[in-house]
């Protein structure tokens, strides 16, 4: 199987704020194009929180009519918390024609952050009602991560899980889990450490920087399989920066959003969608002059035409 990366792709919106299905196949497009496959409508970089079950509908449909086929084709609906509403959101991808879902644990809220029983009883509701291909993300980001050992019991009992996203995890957890698991499963890992996560059995990548740098992220993904090198090195670091840039201003719909606008990309004009605001267009200008700062080639090309470079 063919190295593989995800991303967790923005939404695009028209001016009034509906989801613009034309201008998200132009944008998806420029993903297909350099073979990333697609985790749609995710709850951060896709604003998937704040679509409704029609708007869902939409963008299931957009990613599946324009991708299917050439790339992996995936849904990532938010966490919930329970799995009842897991359950509805994942049939909605899973009829829009989504080769596989990513299923949360339960969300963390109002103080609650379950125990290791609690995640497994949440999936032994959840799995048995959903016979499609899923993958399973232990991510820290909803505030806790399940024991390893829990995550490879899950594996084990239910042959539709194909897949572990293994966002914001590190090398030691997979691991653990993979000293449980009793057959093959499909590790997914991020950008940061990835030679060290390949080197141990994992099939693909996960970024959703890919939405702004997708070239540069084929090409890295291309030199991973010829081991360490000064070029891979320099699309490694030049990956990291932008992450390092990117992260100083928040959670990934508003940098998705500013990028967007920087660069003149479908859904620029728009923005996030609430309660995520479009910053100030001084910090625009400030964030295209850091942007060109960083001296990557495929941002330079974007940048030529910005006004906020003017």
């Amino acid at each position: 199987m063919a190295l593989t990366l995800i991303c967790r792709t923005a939404t695009v919106f028209t001016a009034d704020g509906a989801v613009d299905e034309d201008g998200l196949r132009h944008y998806l497009q420029r993903l297909i194009e350099q073979g990333h496959g697609l985790y749609l409508a995710s709850g951060g970089s896709g604003e998937g929180h704040a679509l409704s079950h029609p708007e869902l509908r939409q963008v299931y449909a957009a990613g599946v009519a324009c991708g299917r086929g050439k790339v992996p084709v995936y849904a990532n609906p938010p966490e919930q918390h329970t799995a009842q509403l897991t359950l509805e959101h994942s049939l909605l991808a899973i009829e829009a024609g989504v080769e596989l879902v990513n299923v949360y644990g339960p969300s963390a809220l109002h103080g609650y952050v379950p125990t290791d029983e609690e995640f497994e009883r949440y999936h032994d509701e959840l799995l048995p009602q959903l016979r499609h291909p899923v993958a399973l993300a232990p991510n820290p980001i909803l505030g806790y991560a399940p024991d390893p050992r829990t995550v490879a019991r899950l594996c084990n009992r239910y042959s539709q899980v194909e897949a572990i996203n293994l966002a914001l995890q590190t090398d030691d957890y997979m691991l653990r889990i993979q000293a449980d698991l009793r057959r093959p499963v499909r590790f997914y890992a991020p950008i940061s450490g990835s030679l060290n996560a390949l080197a141990l059995g994992a099939h693909g990548l996960l970024g959703a920087e890919a939405n702004i740098l997708p070239a540069t992220h084929a090409r890295y993904i291309a030199l991973c399989a010829g081991g360490p090198s000064a070029e891979l090195g320099l699309h490694y670091g030049r990956i990291k920066r932008f992450s390092q840039l990117t992260a100083r201003h928040g959670a990934s719909p508003r940098w998705l959003k500013m990028a967007m606008r920087v660069l003149r990309l479908p859904g620029g004009d728009a923005g996030p969608r609430r309660p995520y605001l479009m910053p100030s267009e001084a910090l625009l200008k400030a964030f295209a002059q850091d942007l060109a700062g960083l001296e990557i080639p495929e941002l330079d090309v974007q940048l030529r035409e910005s006004p906020y470079l003017s």
